[in-house]
């Protein structure tokens, strides 16, 4: 089975499309080394700061995020809302902000200039938000002012997402099966496995009570039933990647990936049926109201929309073609689209 590049380094090209075949060389897996290293696979506790020591270079200083004029029309990742404000994230760690609901953006200062390429809030002032180098950061003003909680180059392996339940409990996932969990707001973060194999893990998100949900390469999905503390492997029709995942209601779910496959679940997760999306195109990021419209995105300008739920879509594309990598909804309910050049304000939804 070919091992596809985290989701992440594919992602910084700025063609989406273009990098979705790309592959790790065999045996470049920091899992397998640590392994052979006699490294025990069992819990292990993270200090949240200073920065990790690079193995023979000294300290891993950060380099602040440079203020950009053009960073929002810069690639953008992912996005939320902090209240009635939005937060988008993307590469060279730009941290944008629009309290418009996504008419104007100003970018805001960030202490790394890794990648950033997901990003969370529990309320309208407490987010995170990680990304490459293992940066996880954190915010208790909404976004405008942000510190560092873990920086980790030597790991070599991004995050990829991130998901609080309050402002004490997280978890943020990423590559070769990277989980690392807090109870402690991210003071601390411990590292665990919830899968034998150290496969990608691209996304995580709450389904519904007290279920969440991972996705991840190899047609992997994982299933809690107590908020992260024990995991279920789902069987799935489908080995290729999954690159995200929404929430339709608390039993509906749909995931998607590479190659336009999607799949949707009315059960929690335990049986999926896959859905005909008409496209080819890998498929990044979506959102979910609670009407039951969903948007999905991602490659050649590729946008999905449906209204029963997820269990059909009606296909369009950009006229742009810029690759997209995520969606979200203002306060005032209007649909951004984030990717290439930056967020996107398209209005009402599809």
């Amino acid at each position: 089975m070919m091992k596809c590049r985290p989701l992440a380094a594919r992602l910084t090209a700025g063609a989406l499309s273009l990098a979705l075949a790309s592959s790790l060389a065999p045996g470049d897996n920091l899992w397998a080394r640590e392994m052979a290293a006699g490294d025990s696979p069992a819990s292990s506790s993270v200090a949240a700061a200073p920065p990790l020591a690079k193995e023979g270079k000294g300290p891993a200083t950060p380099i602040p995020a440079l203020i950009a004029p053009l960073a929002p029309h810069s690639l953008i990742l992912a996005g939320t809302l902090a209240g009635t404000r939005l937060v988008v994230v993307g590469e060279r760690g730009h941290i944008l902000v629009s309290d418009d609901n996504g008419h104007s953006w100003r970018q805001v200062p960030a202490p790394a200039n890794a990648t950033l390429t997901g990003v969370r809030f529990i309320d309208a002032k407490q987010g995170w938000a990680v990304g490459h180098d293992a940066t996880i950061l954190h915010t208790a003003d909404g976004g405008e002012s942000w510190t560092l909680q873990n920086f980790a180059p030597d790991w070599e392996q991004p995050l990829m997402d991130v998901l609080f339940d309050d402002a004490d409990h997280g978890i943020a996932v990423g590559a070769y099966g990277l989980f690392l969990e807090t109870a402690d707001g991210g003071k601390t973060w411990t590292k665990r496995r919830i899968t034998d194999d150290d496969l990608h893990l691209n996304a995580i998100f709450a389904t519904g009570g007290d279920t969440r949900m991972v996705v991840g390469e190899a047609g992997g999905v994982y299933t809690s039933a107590d908020k992260g503390r024990t995991w279920t492997k789902r069987a799935l029709p489908y080995e290729g990647s999954l690159f995200s995942g929404v929430a339709v209601d608390d039993k509906t779910v749909v995931v998607f990936g590479l190659q336009g496959h999607a799949f949707r679940s009315t059960d929690g997760g335990q049986n999926w049926q896959a859905i005909d999306t008409g496209t080819k195109a890998g498929l990044m990021g979506g959102v979910a109201t609670p009407d039951g419209h969903v948007v999905l995105v991602g490659a050649l300008g590729t946008v999905l929309s449906s209204s029963d739920g997820g269990a059909s879509f009606k296909l369009t594309y950009r006229p742009d073609r810029l690759a997209l990598a995520d969606a979200v909804r203002g306060a005032d309910g209007g649909l951004i689209l984030l990717g290439d050049e930056g967020p996107k304000l398209v209005g009402a939804l599809p």
